[in-house]
């Protein structure tokens, strides 16, 4: 319902929901490295995104569907981008407390690359991305 309600305001918050891992045996190493694989998982999608963005892009300009194509690839480098520095928040139920909690340099260097992808995403934008990256 808060996804629906500020959509209208002009952007999207959605927190589809939480993994919630408990058990005895443990310990915040086990936490942490569970933890870090969803932010871990959307880094590489928002890059293979990207990375499919800048090889079909030569090709959108001749077809509607490559160029469709292109854009979802565009959105998908920028929501899951997003999804990793949001998720990697050291905020009660996100996954970046129970990082920060194993291991506070890997908190950092994981959430300063997701929060660089998402900056770039949100000032110069993916689609300008693809142009850097193949050189236009």
């Amino acid at each position: 319902m808060i996804a629906f309600v500020t959509a209208f305001l002009g952007f999207v918050f959605a927190a589809p929901g939480a993994v919630n891992t408990y058990a005895d045996h443990m310990n915040d190493e086990i936490n942490g490295r569970i933890a870090i694989a969803g932010p871990m998982t959307n880094m590489g999608l928002a890059l293979v995104f990207i990375i499919i963005a800048a090889l079909i892009y030569p090709f959108s300009i001749h077809s509607q569907i490559v160029h469709l194509i292109y854009l979802i690839c565009t959105v998908g480098y920028s929501v899951n981008s997003y999804l990793a520095a949001f998720n990697l928040l050291p905020f009660a139920t996100l996954d970046g407390i129970k990082v920060m909690k194993w291991n506070v340099l890997i908190w950092f260097v994981v959430f300063a690359i997701a929060a660089v992808m998402t900056l770039l995403s949100m000032t110069i934008g993916a689609e300008n991305m693809v142009g850097l990256i193949i050189g236009m």
